[in-house]
């Protein structure tokens, strides 16, 4: 069960990220868009690379690298 914590975390933040820009969608706007550019495309980016590095880590442990 080790490494599941940092993958919940990672899909939290990819989920409010995509959230965000769902949200944004439904009426585009300069500000909308902003919004979604500035907070919902960085916060998916870091889900994505915690996602990453928690399956790196345990490929490392398991011996699979």
């Amino acid at each position: 069960m080790n490494g599941v914590r940092p993958m919940r975390r990672a899909a939290v933040l990819v989920g409010a990220g995509l959230a965000v820009q769902l949200v944004a969608s439904f009426n585009w706007t300069p500000g909308t868009f902003v919004l979604a550019a500035a907070i919902g495309i960085p916060l998916v980016a870091l889900g994505t690379i915690q996602f990453a590095v928690a399956v790196l880590a345990i490929l490392r442990r398991k011996g699979a690298l």
